[in-house]
């Protein structure tokens, strides 16, 4: 069943003050300043694979200023790197401000940089705003998670941290509540409990003046969306009542977007620029096995996984329609309905037909394997693997719906202007395979259990990395393969390399950098004599 009336009281993408698709024209060149959140694959390197799928470029600041894991980026020389651009011809700006305040969302959680420091250096926004006002700035933000980084620094008071910031935000504690509460704030070192309480207190000012900056008119959009909590009370629930608050009072609430997540939104922003640009952006019917199944919640998210959904959709000028430029297939867990009458009547069905469709598989929701695996397997023994203009499972609702939603909305846009590049989305489509399914699922558990046999640490390998990234190209390499061999090579793609490796020294994510080309077949030897 489709989710009836999921984007209910969003504007349409007229009612945006968007033009008619009509009316759009394409810029000459597609070219966007974007200061990611981190290095990671997936906020460094995800949002520019998207946006080369429809023609667009980004510029990143210069590799050496955006840290690495624990290392901060260098926030004066990101500031110092934008305010020299050449302006001439730049679409947008798309920054984190985690990055650009404090060097990164790792260090958004520590109390290195204090206030006046992560304030001065959002002015590099508000000068760049009035030295080129024609250029529109994205911005996105972070509201701080309740656990701090896992490190071997913090592991010894994660959870009663963890624990003592989920109870502190209860409004009318019970009195086991109070006594946990209590043993949990005994169990964190005092200098610990104020550094955190401190940050907290320093990141929840910070995205108040976003949105004074926000009402200011810097932004064309602000995104301060909520970091890992699921949790329905916490220290996180009354800081976002109050910027939601806060936005109501500045009149910003057209422009500032509230959500979970935090990695998606690199993707989300280079996008939502891009069909501002454009002035256009594809409607999107999001389909659901069941009702039940759209209210399904993600356990890091405070809100069930239609409305995380059907925000970004909303954010990203996608109007839900039953008659759309594509359909998002979400697969959501629901024990009442079979999995595979879904997948072939809203997922196979339509690829067969010729139909753009996306996947966001949120199988992993319910922790079970064999669930997890069903999408990648049934689509290569159904051939049609290599068809969807979109596939994402990892993480968090909003980590893969945003992915799934950036990347579709880059294929329309690059069929409507013809700056569709078919390798550019073939190869990110391949990556997603090997990542969210082969490294998610069928590597990572093995290799974690292998490292920790070892006495190796899996949040921060240190010299166990060589050892670690060699266990994981000799599980991984053949899995990738074969998922090639089976789903691409048919279809006439040739693979000019597969780089695999641990870009943050731990298990919890992998970089597959891959390239597909075209084969283009070998021209028909002219008839002797001709």
């Amino acid at each position: 069943m489709r989710s009836a009336a999921l984007l209910a009281g969003l504007v349409t993408i007229g009612a945006c003050g968007m033009a008619p698709a009509a009316a759009a024209t394409l810029p000459s060149e597609l070219r966007i300043a974007f200061v990611p959140l981190d290095d990671r694959p997936a906020t460094e390197d995800f949002p520019q694979r998207i946006a080369a799928i429809c023609g667009a470029r980004l510029e990143l600041p210069p590799q050496s200023t955006l840290g690495h894991f624990t290392q901060p980026g260098d926030p004066a020389a990101i500031g110092r790197w934008l305010l020299g651009l050449d302006a001439g011809g730049l679409t947008a700006v798309v920054v984190s401000t985690d990055m650009l305040a404090y060097g990164g969302l790792v260090a958004s959680r520590a109390p290195d940089t204090s206030l006046g420091a992560a304030l001065y250096r959002l002015r590099a926004l508000a000068d760049f705003h009035r030295l080129h006002p024609d250029v529109p700035i994205y911005a996105f933000g972070t509201v701080m998670r309740l656990a701090p980084t896992a490190t071997k620094e913090s592991e010894p008071y994660l959870e009663a941290l963890s624990h003592y910031a989920a109870l502190a935000g209860v409004a009318l504690p019970t009195p086991e509540q109070s006594a946990a509460l209590a043993i949990s704030r005994h169990d964190i070192p005092d200098d610990v409990y104020w550094q955190y309480i401190g940050t907290r207190a320093r990141d929840l000012a910070l995205d108040e003046q976003l949105l004074v900056m926000d009402a200011e008119g810097d932004f064309a959009a602000l995104a301060l969306t909520q970091d890992d909590a699921g949790s329905d009370t916490g220290l996180h629930v009354p800081e976002e009542a109050r910027l939601r608050a806060l936005a109501v009072q500045l009149g910003v609430t057209r422009t500032a977007f509230f959500n979970p997540g935090a990695d998606e939104m690199g993707m989300v922003m280079s996008v939502r620029a891009i069909e501002d640009a454009v002035r256009w952006a594809p409607s999107v019917d999001i389909v659901y096995p069941s009702t039940a199944a759209a209210q399904a919640r993600d356990p890091l998210e405070y809100v069930p996984i239609d409305q995380t959904i059907g925000d970004l959709a909303g954010f990203m000028r996608m109007a839900d329609q039953t008659d759309a430029g594509f359909a998002l297939a979400v697969i959501a867990p629901d024990p009442a309905v079979q999995t595979a009458t879904f997948f072939d009547a809203d997922i196979v069905a339509p690829l067969r037909a010729n139909k753009p469709v996306a996947i966001a598989d949120l199988s992993f929701l319910t922790g079970d394997a064999a669930a997890q695996a069903y999408a990648v397997t049934t689509l290569g023994a159904d051939g049609v693997a290599g068809d969807p203009i979109a596939y994402a499972s990892w993480n968090t609702t909003a980590n893969t719906a945003g992915t799934a939603l950036a990347t579709a909305a880059a294929t329309l846009v690059g069929r409507r202007f013809g700056t569709f590049d078919a390798g550019a989305a073939a190869t990110f489509l391949f990556e997603r395979y090997v990542d969210d399914y082969g490294y998610r699922l069928e590597v990572r558990p093995q290799l974690q259990a292998s490292l920790v046999a070892q006495g190796a640490d899996v949040y921060a390998l240190g010299d166990d990395t060589a050892v670690a990234e060699s266990a994981l190209r000799a599980q991984l390499w053949p899995l990738a393969v074969s998922i090639f061999d089976e789903d691409f090579k048919p279809a006439g793609w040739r693979d000019s390399g597969i780089g695999l490796s641990l870009p943050w020294q731990r298990t919890f994510e992998t970089s597959v950098d891959a390239s597909l080309e075209r084969v283009v077949p070998e021209p028909t030897p002219a008839p002797s004599g001709a």
